[in-house]
C-alpha cells in the first residue's frame, strides 16, 4: 500500500473522517493498517503503519496516550485513527498539542462504520490505484512497442518519447551536450557530479530525483536519457520503461543519422554522392535534386567538410569513428539549426551546409562550424581524425568545386606541416599553396633569398628563433598576445624581435604590401623546405 493519510481520507466511508490534529504530516505514506487492541501494540508498529483504535486501552490515562503518540512518531507510523463515541467523546488537548507538535496525524473515525468497513476501503482503493498503474505501465510500454516498430515520421522522435513516458526528461549527448529538455531544471542540477559513468543512476538533487539511463550504440555510450520522475514510486515501478525508451532513443539517433528522417532526404544522398564521384553531369545533379527536393536551396551559402584520418597513418578509417563523428555534429549546439547533411564516401565523411544568412553572419555560422569540428575532434582523443573546410560558395552546382578544395587542402596540409597541426584545416588558409604549386622552385627560392639574405647571414640560432617568429605572427593574423602565447613568450620579447628583424629586413609591419611579401616569401621557404624533406626521404 502507499496512499497517503491526505489521499486515504478521501476513500468513503474514511472521507467521514478529520484531522483532529498532525495536519501537516498528511503526506505520511501508508504501507499497512492494524488495529490496537493492547497497550504494548506500540512494540510491534512497523514504519509506514496506520493504527485503527477505540482507545480502550488508554481511556483512562491521557499521559499513556502522549507517549504512545511519541514512540508512534519515532517509529514513523503513518497515523493514528480513533473513533469516538464509546470511550472518549474527544481527543484530550494534551494529545492533540503533542500530535501537532510532533506533526503526527490523529484522525476521528466515523463511529458508524466498522474498522473492518474502512480497511477494506482502504485495500480496495490500493487495488484499483495498483491496477490502473499496472494498466498504465503496460499501455506506455504498447506505444513504446508501436513507435519502435512503426516510426512513422520521426524528426520529433524526443518529444513522441516524453509524451509516451510522461515524465519530464532531458536527452544528453556524450559530451554533456542538452539535445532535448522538457524539464524546467537548472542546467547544473540537470548535469550535476557529470561526467557519469556508464549504468542506470538514480540520484536524489536539490530540485528532485534524478534517473539517468545510458544511450549504448555498439556497445559505446553515446549519451543519456535523464527521467526526472513525476512520482517516487515511478522510479521502481518503471525502471523497466526508462530502459526500453533508452533504447529506442538509441536506435533512432543512429537512424536519424543514416536516413535524415525522410524518404527525400535519403535520395538526396544517393544523388550527392554520385556528383562527388563524377558519375553524373553537373547539369544531371541538378535536375535529380530539384526532383527530390522541396526546397531548391536558392539564396544560401554552401560550405563543404571533409573528415578523414592523417595521411600516413598506419590504421584505417574505421566506419564506427566517423559514425561517431557525425553523431556529435547532429547534436552539437552550434549546428542545431543549421541545415546539413552527411555522408560517408569511401574512406570520408563529407559534411555539405546549407548557410542562410548575409554576408556577416554566414562568416559567423562558418566560424562556428570550424569551432564545432574543432571541439569534437578534440574530444576524440588519439584518433586521428582531421577536417578539410572549402571556401563558400553561392550556388549549389558548386558543391564539387568545395569538395576538390577539401581533398586540396588535405594534400597541401600533408606537404605542409604546421606544429602544432590543426585538426580542422580551411583551403583558404593553403589557397596560396594551391596557386604556387606550378611555379618553378628557383623562383620561389630567389623570391625568398632576396628577402631573408639579410637574415641568413646572421648565427643560424639567431636566425632560427627570428624565423620562428616571424612564422608564428603570420600564422596568428598579427596578433601580438596569440604569437607570444604560442611561443611560450612574454609579449613584449615578442615585440622586440620584431622590431628588429623589420630594421634588418627593412619592411614595416604596419605596411599590408610588405607583410603580403613576408607571407609570401615564409610560404615559399616552407614549400621548399618540404620539397627538401621529401627528396631526403625518397633518396633514404
Amino acid at each position: 500500500m502507499r496512499l497517503t493519510i491526505e489521499e486515504a481520507l478521501r476513500i468513503y466511508p474514511l472521507s467521514r473522517s478529520r484531522i483532529a490534529a498532525g495536519a501537516s504530516g498528511s503526506g505520511r505514506v501508508i504501507k499497512s493498517v492494524n488495529i490496537m487492541d493492547a497497550p504494548d501494540i506500540s512494540d510491534w508498529v512497523k514504519e509506514g503503519e496506520m493504527l485503527f483504535t477505540t482507545a480502550f486501552a488508554i481511556k483512562d490515562t491521557p499521559e499513556d496516550f502522549v507517549h504512545l503518540i511519541q514512540i508512534l512518531s519515532n517509529r514513523k507510523a503513518a497515523g493514528l485513527g480513533i473513533k469516538l463515541g464509546r470511550y472518549w467523546k474527544e481527543i484530550p488537548d494534551i494529545a492533540i498539542e503533542e500530535a501537532n507538535r510532533l506533526h503526527f496525524p490523529l484522525i476521528e473515525l466515523p463511529y458508524e462504520f466498522t474498522f473492518a468497513d474502512q480497511m477494506n476501503a482502504l485495500v480496495q482503493a490500493e487495488i484499483e490505484r495498483s491496477t490502473k498503474k499496472l494498466h498504465d505501465a503496460l499501455d506506455k510500454q504498447k506505444r513504446l512497442m508501436r513507435f519502435a516498430i512503426e516510426p512513422g515520421e520521426t524528426s520529433s522522435f524526443f518529444e513522441r518519447i516524453g509524451e509516451i513516458l510522461a515524465h519530464p526528461m532531458v536527452v544528453i549527448g556524450s559530451q554533456g551536450q542538452i539535445l532535448h529538455s522538457t524539464c524546467d531544471w537548472p542546467e547544473s542540477e540537470v548535469l550535476r557530479d557529470w561526467p557519469w559513468a556508464t549504468k542506470f543512476d538514480k540520484t536524489r538533487t536539490l530540485s528532485g530525483w534524478r534517473c539517468s539511463v545510458p544511450l549504448l550504440q555498439e556497445g559505446e555510450c553515446c549519451g543519456f536519457l535523464v527521467i526526472m520522475p513525476v512520482h517516487t514510486s515511478a522510479i521502481q515501478e518503471e525502471e523497466g520503461l526508462f530502459h526500453q525508451a533508452a533504447e529506442i532513443i538509441s536506435f533512432h539517433m543512429d537512424r536519424f543519422q543514416d536516413e535524415r528522417q525522410s524518404v527525400a532526404g535519403y535520395q538526396w544522398t544517393l544523388i550527392l554522392e554520385r556528383y562527388l564521384q563524377r558519375k553524373i553531369s553537373p547539369e544531371q545533379f541538378m535536375e535529380q535534386t530539384r526532383t527530390v527536393l522541396k526546397d531548391d536551396y536558392q539564396g544560401a551559402v554552401h560550405l563543404c567538410v571533409t573528415t578523414s584520418l592523417m595521411p600516413g597513418l598506419q590504421k584505417p578509417p574505421t566506419l564506427q569513428g566517423l559514425r561517431k563523428i557525425r553523431r556529435e555534429l547532429l547534436y552539437h549546439p552550434y549546428l542545431s539549426n543549421i541545415d546539413s547533411h552527411h555522408l560517408v564516401l569511401e574512406n570520408e565523411m563529407v559534411s555539405l551546409f546549407a548557410l542562410r544568412a548575409d554576408k556577416l553572419a554566414v562568416s559567423t555560422l562558418i566560424q562556428h562550424i570550424v569551432e564545432a569540428f574543432g571541439e569534437v575532434l578534440h574530444n576524440l582523443p588519439d584518433s586521428g581524425f582531421h577536417s578539410y573546410v572549402s571556401n563558400p560558395k553561392l550556388k549549389l552546382i558548386h558543391v564539387l568545386e568545395a569538395y576538390e578544395e577539401c581533398r586540396h587542402a588535405a594534400r597541401i596540409s600533408e606537404n605542409l606541416p604546421v606544429e602544432p597541426a590543426p585538426t580542422v584545416i580551411l583551403f583558404s588558409d593553403l589557397e596560396l599553396s594551391f596557386l604556387f604549386r606550378h611555379i618553378p622552385r628557383k623562383a620561389l627560392a630567389d623570391y625568398s633569398n632576396n628577402l631573408f639574405l639579410p637574415l641568413l647571414e646572421k648565427d643560424p640560432e639567431y636566425a632560427g628563433e627570428m624565423f620562428t617568429t616571424l612564422e608564428a605572427y603570420i600564422l596568428n593574423e598579427g596578433n601580438i598576445n596569440d604569437t607570444a602565447r604560442q611561443l611560450f613568450l612574454h609579449r613584449n620579447t615578442v615585440l622586440y624581435r620584431l622590431e628588429k628583424v623589420g630594421e634588418l629586413l627593412d619592411i614595416d609591419f604596419k605596411k599590408i604590401s610588405d607583410l603580403l611579401q613576408l607571407k609570401l616569401a615564409l610560404l615559399f621557404r616552407q614549400i621548399l623546405e618540404t620539397d627538401s624533406k621529401t627528396q631526403r626521404l625518397r633518396h633514404g
